[in-house]
């Protein structure tokens, strides 16, 4: 190869690798942005046992922030973790993306909804009631449906292997 076909060469798969570093740097922002938007949620989620402590004084609001703390950390953690792995793989919309089978898909096949539960049982210790029950319920009966549309998308033999391997759609030894 002569010298200008090398150094243009060079130059190609210095841009290719240019831009491979700003395609990660863009799903990193995606990812901490998500995170961020997550962990405000949480925190808007806690905002009336935080009011009742400060208009009340009750300890028991304090207590309320703490147990559902734990619950939506928990949530967002998952969350986090999972959609960390799935990288292109996420989607809104059913469709095969290719199949992930790494981090928290190692355990259950859908781990985003089983974050998406947690993190809404959270909100129901929290702020018990029959309105938010219905709420959450409606919330679940949806994701139980995202569950099998996606399922069905993803019919193959790689899929067919990992369903064998992970048996436990949402939650090991439920369901």
């Amino acid at each position: 190869m002569d010298p200008v076909s090398q150094s243009t060469f060079r130059l190609a798969l210095d841009g290719r690798r240019l831009s491979a570093h700003r395609q990660r740097s863009v799903r990193r922002l995606g990812v901490l942005a998500g995170n961020l938007a997550g962990a405000g949620f949480a925190v808007y989620l806690l905002l009336p046992s935080i009011r009742f402590f400060a208009h009340t004084g009750r300890l028991i609001g304090l207590v309320f922030v703490v147990q559902q703390a734990w619950v939506q950390v928990i949530g967002l953690l998952l969350w986090g973790w999972a959609f960390s792995c799935l990288g292109r793989s996420y989607g809104i919309v059913a469709a095969d993306r290719g199949l992930v089978t790494r981090g928290p898909y190692r355990y259950v096949r859908h781990p985003l909804y089983t974050a998406y539960l947690v993190g809404g049982a959270g909100y129901l210790i929290q702020s018990l009631s029959l309105w938010n029950a219905a709420v959450d319920l409606v919330a679940v009966g949806w994701q139980l449906v995202r569950v099998r549309a996606e399922e069905r998308q993803l019919e193959g033999s790689d899929s067919a292997r990992y369903r064998a391997r992970v048996r436990w759609r949402l939650c090991p030894r439920l369901w």
